[in-house]
């Protein structure tokens, strides 16, 4: 699917037609052609099940893998399914035995999803340093905190809850100096902007599907640099090689993206996600363009009504945060007018996609400007 214009894939998002919908950083509705996608396996499984099931699997989901591949650069043979951003970040938080008397560098401005798998470490005498730091020094205070005993930097490409996109590169160069790999979350801006792990010299990458890449909960991915992480931390029934054969007493360990996936995945939801991929593929330019500018145009109109934008404007990606207070307050009366955004940080979440527009941001940050001077 090749768009001109962002008008032409609102039409195929039902949710604009009864809201005015900012939320794509917490759950985004889901597209009818990633939607009929999905309900096409599940349909199939209705009427013909195993045979459905088997013929969907018959290329180990290269497919799948393919589509999210192509959408971040990387090897299909590096693409894992997996359930949620947690998971993977678990999976790499006990797969790279990470020693006592060494570090993690990660910091206060993260999901708790990036920051809570490797508190289990410091039970066996890692050190988690977890970072204070803010959207203007960010990337000097994370530099700042690394050394050689650092194993690990465990970071998110856009923050959750100021709207910072971090200078990926520039933290990824110095790590590589001490030796340090790098994990990603991409999960807020995989689908927003346009993302190179082979630019960036990461080594992992996870996001589940159901933010920017407006796919169903339950799906999800992770990206792991060929070379790394070969023997998995867990293992399950497709951990084997030749896994169809059923046999307890035969295993071979697998080599390929499948030693991640512990049992059966959600095929449904990571259909809709490949097809959610193939589309963002397909227009990354224009989706990538409409994101930023809207963001910027959402920054603009902040300082016009005299609210403090948080979110740096220099390094934006598809989130904003006003500041304001009683910010739950506000949300839920936004919510009785249709219009969708998140408490989040210290203030209000606006989290624009590229079918969104600007009326309807002028809209909602007038009505946030009017319910603003109510509260104080």
């Amino acid at each position: 699917m090749r768009l001109r214009d962002p008008k032409e894939f609102r039409e195929l998002v039902p949710a604009t037609k009864r809201y005015i919908y900012l939320n794509h950083a917490a759950i985004s509705p889901t597209p009818l052609p990633s939607l009929f996608e999905a309900y096409r396996y599940l349909y199939e499984i209705s009427n013909e099940g195993s045979i459905a099931a088997n013929r969907e699997e018959a290329d180990e989901l290269f497919r799948i893998r393919k589509n999210i591949g192509n959408l971040i650069n990387a090897d299909p043979e590096e693409i894992s399914l997996v359930p949620n951003t947690s998971y993977g970040i678990n999976i790499v938080a006990h797969g790279l035995d990470i020693k006592q008397g060494e570090n993690i560098v990660t910091d206060s401005l993260e999901f708790p999803a990036v920051v809570y798998p490797f508190l289990k470490l410091s039970k066996k005498g890692v050190k988690i340093n977890l970072v204070k730091t803010n959207p203007y020094t960010f990337e000097e205070d994370i530099l700042s905190n690394i050394d050689k005993n650092t194993r690990l930097v465990a970071i998110s490409h856009v923050s959750f809850n100021t709207g910072l996109r971090v200078d990926v590169k520039k933290i990824a160069r110095e790590a590589k100096e001490f030796g340090a790999l790098v994990l990603l979350d991409i999960i807020q801006s995989a689908g927003a902007i346009r993302i190179d792990v082979r630019e960036l010299d990461i080594d992992f990458a996870v996001a589940g599907g159901y933010k920017w890449l407006m796919s169903p909960q339950g799906s999800g991915f992770l990206y792991v640099k060929k070379g790394l992480i070969e023997d998995p931390p867990f293992y399950g029934w497709k951990t084997t090689t030749e896994y169809l054969r059923f046999d307890p007493t035969n295993f071979n360990l697998e080599k390929g993206p499948r030693r991640f996936e512990i049992g059966t995945i959600d095929i449904a939801a990571n259909l809709a996600l490949s097809k959610s991929c193939e589309i963002i593929s397909n227009n990354m330019d224009l989706i990538e363009n409409s994101v930023l500018s809207l963001s910027q145009y959402a920054i603009k109109l902040s300082k016009e009504y005299n609210l403090e934008a948080i979110t740096p404007e220099n390094k934006r990606a598809g989130i904003v945060v006003i500041k304001l207070n009683k910010a739950r307050e506000v949300v839920q009366q936004l919510a009785n007018d249709n219009i969708i955004v998140s408490p989040r940080g210290e203030g209000i979440r606006i989290s624009t996609h590229f079918y969104n527009t600007e009326d309807e941001i002028q809209k909602t940050i007038e009505k946030i400007a009017k319910l603003a001077s109510y509260s104080n």
